[in-house]
């Protein structure tokens, strides 16, 4: 049975929130299973707003969603592109650890079985097809939708959290590690994700990240959110974030 090898679980670790068991410590648990209900969910949501002491129950939500796109556009999309693996992302295999006691409320994600699925030769589209309609449609909607019909936080706003740690990882982080020829060669997965899969791949109509595409570059080389997360409304002195659409351009 394929898995990934301790190797690139070192790799996940060092770039992303992956934890390791005997490198981090645990200082509290969310079960997967927990954000597979509507319940559940609110169950998490109401945990981060008193665990962060927050001032604004959408902002919380908000949080939850970002977390939780950082832990979508790194683990399971960086090994499909760096390791030609898809690991099990359903939430029955995952769990949501805090490693330290700030309050910032920002688990590592931990795997429970590292085992994973790989493309036959020749059929690596088709496998990236099938996994990312798995990835999109099959377990980040159905939590988006949770998260909406609860606080009425926008699918927009939560698909352009994906989108930004997305264009992040294959535009910024890729040539941290690659040479140029290697990043070209890799972010023609982002290319697929953005470009060429259907809306169905998502359970909608179209495909969401077609929305934020060309969003503009910051001087920092970040894009500008077209939609605001609403971390300013955390706690009465947060500021905006840097890519905030209130913000001028920078």
């Amino acid at each position: 049975m394929n898995s990934l090898s301790r190797e690139e679980e070192y790799f996940l670790h060092k770039h992303f929130r992956y934890f390791i068991e005997e490198e981090d410590e645990k200082y509290g648990i969310t079960e997967g299973t927990t954000l597979c209900t509507k319940s559940g969910v609110q169950e998490t949501i109401d945990f981060i707003h008193v665990y962060m002491q927050s001032e604004f129950l959408l902002t919380s939500a908000s949080i939850l969603s970002k977390r939780y796109s950082y832990y979508i556009a790194s683990v399971p999309l960086a090994s499909m592109t760096l390791f030609n693996k898809m690991p099990n992302m359903n939430l029955e295999n995952i769990e949501l650890i805090r490693t330290t006691e700030e309050k910032k409320w920002f688990p590592k994600i931990r795997l429970l079985s590292q085992e994973v699925s790989q493309p036959a030769e020749g059929e690596r589209m088709d496998w990236m097809l099938k996994e990312l309609t798995n990835l999109f449609s099959f377990h980040i909607r159905p939590l988006f939708l949770h998260i909406n019909q609860l606080t009425r936080l926008s699918m927009d706003v939560m698909w352009e959290n994906i989108a930004l740690y997305m264009f992040r990882f294959y535009e910024k982080e890729l040539s941290l590690w690659y040479d140029e020829a290697d990043v070209r060669n890799l972010k023609e997965d982002l290319y697929f994700i953005v470009e060429r899969l259907p809306g169905e791949v998502f359970g909608m109509k179209r495909n969401p990240f077609s929305y934020f595409l060309y969003q503009p570059l910051l001087s920092s080389g970040a894009r500008k959110r077209k939609c605001c997360c609403l971390s300013y409304k955390l706690y009465q002195d947060s500021n905006f974030c840097k890519t905030c659409p209130h913000l001028a351009d920078q």
